[in-house]
């Protein structure tokens, strides 16, 4: 599935929001004496989801998920599919099976 990445500016602003659920659900459980299970995490990170739809106009319905939406952990396009390499150091894409510098 196609997502919308962010950018390093952009992932500053998510990755801030995503501290602050952490934080904010850390806080919730020790005031109330409940297991984290029991909190409203979904409550706890929708600034983080809300923002990033925000920026990118993609719903997304998981912050963890969104984590993984920095453009870049993952390297260049593929020559031959157009799809993100798996990493900037990545011999091969994951998606094609071409070879990182050959040509087809």
């Amino acid at each position: 599935m196609e997502v919308p990445m962010l950018n390093e500016d952009e992932f500053q602003m998510i990755a801030d929001l995503y501290r602050n659920g952490i934080k904010a659900t850390k806080e919730f459980s020790e005031k109330y004496r409940l297991p984290l299970e029991n909190s409203s995490i979904d409550e706890r990170f929708r600034p983080l989801r809300e923002k990033y739809s925000e920026i990118t106009g993609h719903e997304e319905i998981h912050q963890n998920a969104i984590m993984h939406h920095r453009i870049s952990i993952y390297g260049d396009p593929c020559e031959n599919c157009g799809k993100p390499l798996r990493t900037p150091q990545a011999a091969f894409c994951a998606a094609c099976g071409q070879t990182v510098g050959e040509k087809v």
